[in-house]
Parts: structure tokens; C-alpha cells; sequence
């Protein structure tokens, strides 16, 4: 007997932890960063795919064996026993069982899952439903796979060693933390959920529903309702609400479904069962999907109808042997489905057809169509997953153009001098000690933006900033005689008013958040004052006296250049508020400075006067943080 090899010991986490088949039991746990597995005998496969085992002995009262499996030569055989006439059951679920081990080995997890399931259907056992299992782990339906790995455990533990139930409780530990919750309220009682083409029960739900983390398309569908339909991300270990209200019809139209022989068939209307054939109910008006489903194989393949306002429409079906089935899971999972030219839905669609060749249609906004044609044999079930590619000329990935806008903004801020520079502030060195020049800034912008965010307009406002100097030195010059060294403290101050204008851009970073970028110019006009006190100077003899205060206020130009970075919030579509940085850039014109022919007195030295020192550099440089409000019109 040959054994299976494992996997490599390097795939670890909760994702590469897969049931095994193996050697006695038709099933391994696989565990990072061991196996539980019959000893190795054979190299490891190239793709390194751990497998259920084929060749392992399977329980005799359990996997699916041959009708025609070798029997111990002393079995008793009774002398009437019927000699079978052709396969079983058992007979069909084995073959079944061996194409999914072919389909395991190449990485086809969709046929071999096929596989499984039809083996599964023809005879219940635990190594087909084990399979199947780790066939939904491979391809992401993390929470159909925790549904079976508890089918599995529950209906099978008892002839599963303790090994193996340890590490399939590993598992099922592993893939909770993939799957979300998805809870729906505010729903119709006995409104139909749907979950990606999968009833999933009826509303209110007993309990939140369990999800495959990712991208999800939610339907809610009750008869004389509007069907409400949504698309959901969904967080592994993580809770996503839908409110799912439905609006009732405001112009219905009626349908009339039935059986051509009678038979009480499920009639399903847009993938909802409604109820059992004859039935009548409320639509809306327009196109819908019908199809009848039975027992076994018994059903209809889907069909259009058109569905006309104040108008019964009457529908007859013959039912007939489906004896194929198909799976389409489309990427995106809103994506509409159409099989032999009528639209099933959209999202993931599952069921019944006649064998043979069908042409399944795959569309959705923003996405290249595609058309595949799919040939189903009798006793097949197929998956197809289709992944549509982006088409690049689409508007779909295009923000939409805004209308050209007239705007207004006021913004106000916090203004921040690091330093005036100059003959004043620029000399305070040592033991002078220079605080951080503070103000505000009120600022009334008007504008035009254009639909692709080129914007442009003129500006006005005021803005005011003071710094203070303490114990600057200085001197005084009386007339005639030597300097006197002393300090001073200062405080200069800045005002006036601003004209000019702005260009800019807006960068949407979502319907709600937008992103400005403002480049300002003009000017500002005003006055640039320097206050003087406590002033301490020593005239000759070392005699000391005091002067102060002093105030000379001078004409104010500056040229100024503001970047701007403003951030957006929309509170409708014509408001916002914004919170903004500006690096204001002022270019001294006039170069002001203090005026030697104002006399102050020298103590015993008679009168002097102070140096002509430059009240700010050539450039003086300010951040403003502040906050805004802006109104368009349309």
C-alpha cells in the first residue's frame, strides 16, 4: 500500500492547514508545523497539493466501493443472492470519487469539488464529504468549508479517530477567523435573503449569517416588494450590518406559473423560491427569470418573461430530466449572469441544466464582457469562474466631471512669525530672549472652478502679528559724545490689509473629502510699528538711567506668495468645512526701519538717539494653520 506525501513544512498559517485523505482513515488532518500522516514512502509532488488518498482502504460500511469489489474467499454468499444487473449507487459515487482525485492531483479545485459533491449526493460517506471540504478551503469559500468541516464532525465523529477530530477541530478553529458576520435588518418578515445566488433564509434571520471574507452581493426579495439588492465588504471576524427596507410596489404586475402536468414544482422567480407550482403572485413590470425546480433532477431550465403593469401574465412549464449542473462564479461579484441568452441575476448563480452546450454571458460596469461556451455531460457538475478584466476606456474608472462652480471661502488662522529678521529681531542674540511671533488671519476668497478642478479668483483679508524682544542690546548715541551700551525690549508689530488673487486645484479623495492645493499672490498694505521700553543704558562715568517707552509706527508694503494645502468635508453637495496649512512668503518693499531723528534722552550725557536699524529682513517668513467654510454655486 503506497502512502501520500504531505506538505511542505514551510506553508504555514490558518489558510495551509487542509484535512488530509490517508492511508486507514481516507483522511488526514494537515497541521503547520507537522502532518498527522501514514509514514512517506513516495517524493514529495512538485505542485507540493496535499490530496485525499486514493488508493487508502476505505471503511467497509462507509467510503464508496465497486458492487464488483473482490470479497474474502470464506465470505458466505447466500444461494439466492441477486447478481447485480448494473452499477449501484455506490459504484457511481466511487468512479465519481476517483475523476475528483485526477481533478485533486491538477489543482482543479472547482472538478474536483464537483466531483466530490456528485460522489457525496450518490452515497453519503465521510471520505467524499472530507474532500469536498478541502476542495472549499482551495477556493476561498471559507465559510461552505466550515459548514462541511461541522457537517463532517458531526455526522461522522464517531468513526474518526481522536487525532483526527483534534485536528479537524484545528481547522474549524482556523477558518473562523476568515469568515465575517453578516447581519440584516429592518427587513420584511419572510423577506428572502440571498447571498451571492445562495438562499440563505428568510427574515428576520434566527441568527447573523456567516460569510466568506471579501466582496459579497446582498438580495432581499419579498413578493409586492421593490427587491433590494447591495454590495458588501465583508472582514474576517468582523460584523457588517445591511439595512435592508423594502419599499412596497407602486406599480405591480401579476405572473401565473404552472406545471404542464400538474406537478407541484418550486417555482423560482429571479433565483427566489416563491412557492410550489400553480402559483400567482406580484411583480414588478419588466423582464424576470423563471425556472421550476423537484425532486432529484426534475426541473426547467430558466426562461425570461415580461411582466406588464395591471396585467396577469400566464406562464406554462413542462418540467424534464436536468441531468447537468453548472456553478458560475463571476469576479466581480456583482456581475450579471445570462446563460443561453437569459439573465439569471447577478452575483453567483447555481443550478440545474440539460446536458450539453450552453453559452454563458458575463458582464458588469467598467468590465470587458465575456462570452464562454461550457459543454456539460450527463452527471457533471461544473464550475466556472470568471474573472471579467478592467476595460480601460470605460468611464466606470473615471471620476465623474463636476459642473463648473462659482465658490466662496472664509477662512481664518492662527498666524506664526518665527522671526522678523532684521536690524531688530535680527540682533537678538546672547542674553536676549526672542518669543515666537504670534497673530490671525481672516481671509474672504471668490472664485471660479472649472468641472476638471482648475480653479482660479481673487482674494481679500487682514492679518496682524506681534514678537516680542526682551533685553535686545542696543545702544544710544548722544550728541557729540561716545555710544552708551544698554538694552531694550521690543515689540514689533505687523498689520494690514491683503489683496490679491489665487490659482488652484481640488484632487477629489472621495465623494465626501476633497483635497485643494491654493497657490495665493498679491499684496499686503498696512503699517510695521516698533514699541521700546524698559530701556537700561550707562552714559559716560558709568552713570546709568532708563528710557521708554518709545513708539514709532512706519508704511507697510510687502509682496507675499502663499501655498496652500486645504482638506475638505462635505456636509452637502454645495457646503464644506476645511482645515487648511498656508506658508505665507512676505517680501519687505519698503524696508522700514527706526527713524534716528527722534531725541531721546542720554541721562547725564544730554540727548541722543537710537541706531537706524531695519525693522524686519527682506523676507519674512509665517505658517498659518486654520479652518474654513466654503459655498458653491452651481
Amino acid at each position: 500500500m503506497s502512502s501520500r506525501p504531505t506538505h511542505r513544512e514551510h506553508h504555514r498559517g490558518p489558510r495551509c492547514r487542509l484535512l488530509l485523505a490517508a492511508a486507514t482513515l481516507g483522511l488526514v488532518l494537515a497541521a503547520a508545523p507537522c502532518a498527522l500522516a501514514a509514514p512517506q514512502e513516495t517524493p514529495q509532488p512538485a505542485d507540493d497539493a496535499p490530496r485525499p488518498a486514493d488508493d487508502a482502504p476505505r471503511p467497509a460500511d462507509d467510503a464508496p466501493q465497486p458492487a464488483d469489489a473482490p470479497q474474502p474467499a470464506d465470505a458466505p454468499q447466500p444461494a439466492d443472492a441477486p447478481q447485480p444487473t448494473g452499477p449501484t449507487a455506490r459504484d457511481r459515487a466511487a468512479e465519481h470519487y476517483r475523476r475528483g482525485l485526477a481533478f485533486y492531483d491538477r489543482r482543479d479545485w472547482s472538478r474536483a469539488l464537483a466531483e466530490y459533491l456528485a460522489a457525496q449526493q450518490l452515497y453519503t460517506n465521510w471520505t467524499a464529504t472530507s474532500a469536498a471540504a478541502l476542495c472549499l478551503t482551495h477556493l476561498g469559500r471559507h465559510d461552505e468549508a466550515l459548514e462541511m468541516f461541522e457537517a463532517l464532525l458531526r455526522d461522522f465523529g464517531d468513526r474518526l479517530p481522536a487525532a483526527a477530530q483534534a485536528a479537524a477541530q484545528r481547522q474549524l478553529d482556523d477558518l473562523r477567523r476568515m469568515v465575517g458576520i453578516l447581519e440584516v435588518d429592518a427587513a420584511e418578515p419572510g423577506a428572502s435573503i440571498v447571498v451571492d445566488g445562495r438562499r440563505r433564509g428568510e427574515a428576520p434571520l434566527p441568527a447573523p449569517l456567516r460569510i466568506t471574507s471579501g466582496s459579497h452581493w446582498v438580495r432581499v426579495f419579498k413578493e409586492g416588494f421593490e427587491p433590494f439588492e447591495q454590495r458588501v465588504e465583508v472582514a474576517g471576524d468582523r460584523l457588517v450590518r445591511v439595512h435592508a427596507r423594502l419599499r412596497p410596489l407602486s406599480r405591480m404586475g401579476r405572473l401565473r406559473v404552472v406545471e404542464q402536468k400538474g406537478r407541484p414544482l418550486d417555482v423560482l422567480v429571479d433565483g427566489n423560491i416563491m412557492a410550489k407550482a400553480p402559483w400567482e403572485g406580484l411583480l414588478t413590470p419588466g423582464e424576470h427569470t423563471v425556472a421550476l425546480r423537484g425532486e432529484r433532477r426534475l426541473g426547467t431550465p430558466p426562461v425570461r418573461v415580461e411582466v406588464e403593469v395591471d396585467r396577469t401574465v400566464p406562464l406554462t412549464l413542462s418540467a424534464e430530466e436536468l441531468a447537468s449542473a453548472l456553478r458560475i462564479e463571476p469576479v466581480p461579484v456583482n456581475a450579471s449572469v445570462a446563460i443561453d441568452g437569459v439573465l439569471v441575476g447577478r452575483g453567483l448563480w447555481e443550478g440545474r441544466l440539460r446536458a450539453g452546450a450552453h453559452q454563458v454571458e458575463i458582464a458588469a460596469p467598467g468590465f470587458l464582457p465575456e462570452s464562454r461556451r461550457v459543454v456539460l455531460g450527463r452527471d457533471q457538475i461544473e464550475v466556472a469562474r470568471v474573472r471579467l478584466e478592467r476595460d480601460p476606456s470605460s468611464p466606470f474608472w473615471r471620476r465623474p466631471s463636476r459642473p463648473s462652480r462659482l465658490v466662496v471661502e472664509a477662512v481664518t488662522s492662527v498666524v506664526l512669525v518665527p522671526g522678523f529678521g532684521g536690524g531688530v529681531a535680527g540682533t537678538c542674540i546672547r542674553s536676549c530672549e526672542e518669543s515666537l511671533g504670534t497673530g490671525g488671519a481672516a481671509v474672504l476668497q471668490v472664485g471660479y472652478e472649472l468641472g476638471m478642478g482648475l480653479g482660479f479668483g481673487v482674494t481679500a483679508g487682514h492679518l496682524a502679528a506681534s514678537q516680542r524682544l526682551e533685553g535686545r542690546a542696543t545702544t544710544v548715541t548722544p550728541v557729540g559724545l561716545e555710544d552708551n551700551p544698554g538694552t531694550v525690549d521690543d515689540r514689533l508689530s505687523l498689520r494690514g490689509a491683503l489683496l490679491g488673487g489665487w490659482v488652484g486645484f481640488t484632487l477629489p479623495l472621495s465623494d465626501r473629502v476633497p483635497l485643494h492645493f491654493r497657490l495665493g499672490g498679491g499684496a499686503l498694505i498696512g503699517s510695521l510699528l516698533d514699541e521700546r521700553t524698559n530701556g537700561a543704558f550707562m552714559a559716560s562715568g558709568d552713570a546709568p538711567y532708563e528710557l521708554g517707552p518709545y513708539v514709532q509706527k512706519h508704511p507697510a508694503l510687502f509682496f507675499y506668495a502663499t501655498p496652500e494645502v486645504r482638506l475638505g468635508w462635505s456636509l452637502g453637495r454645495r457646503v464644506q468645512v476645511t482645515a487648511s496649512v498656508a506658508l505665507p512668503l512676505l517680501v519687505d518693499r519698503r524696508q522700514a526701519q527706526w527713524d534716528p531723528g527722534q531725541v531721546v534722552p542720554a541721562g547725564t550725557d544730554g540727548r541722543g538717539q537710537f541706531l537706524a536699524e531695519r525693522l524686519t529682513g527682506p523676507v519674512v517668513l509665517t505658517i498659518a494653520p486654520g479652518i474654513g467654510a466654503r459655498y458653491e454655486f452651481y
